[in-house]
C-alpha cells in the first residue's frame, strides 16, 4: 500500500514538473520546419511556406501602424522549453513583425521566442556594416523575464572544517551570479 502511494505521488509530481518545462502554447517544436538560422536556405524565402521558431534578445523595437517591428539578436533555443540559451553564443540576427502594439520602451533588452512564417530578407545595417536580416511574420511569441540567483560553489575546505576552525564569512567562497529566464 505504501509503495503504491509513493508511486502515485512520484508520478503526479513528475507529470507536474514536466508540464513546467514544456514550450508555451503555439511554440512547440513539432509545429515548425526550421529551428535555427543556420537551417535557412535561399529557396526557403521563395516559397514562403516554411515555418520557423527562433529566440533571442530584443535589440530594437519600432511601433508601426497595427504591428511591432523587432530586431532580435538570435540565440539557440531549448528544444523542450523554447527558451533562448543564455550561455550559448549568438548565431545572427533576425527581424520579426508582431501584430498589435507593445510599448517599445518595455521591450528593450527583453528576451523573446517567436514562431511564424519565414517571409523574406530585409537589408539593414549593424553600425556601418550592411546586414541581410531574415524576416519572420510571427504567429506566436513569448516574452521571457530575466532573473538572477546566487550560487555558492562547494568549498573543498569545508570537508576539513571540524570544530577547530571558526566558520566566519572569511572562509566561505564568494557567490556566483547565475542568470535564467522564466
Amino acid at each position: 500500500m505504501m509503495n503504491q502511494r509513493k508511486f502515485i505521488v512520484t508520478t503526479l509530481l513528475s507529470v507536474t514538473l514536466t508540464a513546467c518545462v514544456n514550450a508555451p502554447q503555439g511554440l512547440q517544436k513539432e509545429h515548425f520546419n526550421l529551428h535555427s538560422l543556420s537551417q535557412v536556405q535561399p529557396s526557403d524565402y521563395q516559397c514562403q511556406c516554411k515555418t520557423i521558431r527562433l529566440g533571442g534578445k530584443i535589440l530594437n523595437a519600432t511601433a508601426l501602424p497595427n504591428q511591432m517591428k523587432l530586431e532580435v539578436l538570435s540565440y539557440p533555443i531549448s528544444s523542450v522549453s523554447a527558451k533562448p540559451s543564455l550561455d550559448m553564443p549568438s548565431n545572427g540576427r533576425f527581424i520579426t513583425y508582431i501584430n498589435g502594439f507593445i510599448d517599445p520602451a518595455t521591450l528593450q533588452e527583453q528576451f523573446i521566442t517567436v514562431g511564424g512564417r519565414l517571409e523574406r530578407r530585409e537589408q539593414g545595417k549593424i553600425d556601418q556594416a550592411s546586414y541581410t536580416y531574415p524576416v519572420i511574420n510571427a504567429h506566436h511569441y513569448r516574452l521571457w523575464q530575466l532573473a538572477q540567483s546566487y550560487y555558492y560553489p562547494h568549498d573543498d575546505w569545508d570537508d576539513w572544517g571540524g570544530f577547530w576552525r571558526p566558520r566566519s564569512a572569511y572562509w566561505f567562497a564568494e557567490p556566483e551570479i547565475r542568470y535564467y529566464l522564466y
